[in-house]
């Protein structure tokens, strides 16, 4: 039997920058093998360990002129 628990989620329009700060902490988080997450409920920490499976797509759609550019980033592994 399956047990999903969705630990942190945050959907909003931030600066380029900002998003930038956001990802190099994730990766030091990585680098360091604990990823740590502000949330109004207090600090989530998840553990990471020495091997994760990555996938990135970058894709690009064009409706009416305009194009909307999208980066995908999954990050995943097996916790014990």
């Amino acid at each position: 039997m399956s047990d999903k628990k969705k630990l942190v989620e945050i959907e909003e329009t931030r600066l380029a920058y900002m998003a930038g700060v956001l990802l190099k902490e994730i990766a030091e988080g990585l680098s360091r093998r604990e990823i740590e997450f502000a949330t109004e409920d207090g600090t989530v920490k998840v553990a990471v360990p020495k091997d994760v499976e990555i996938e990135y797509s970058v894709e690009r759609k064009e409706k009416d002129g305009e194009a909307k550019t999208k980066l995908e980033i999954e990050i995943s592994w097996k916790s014990c």
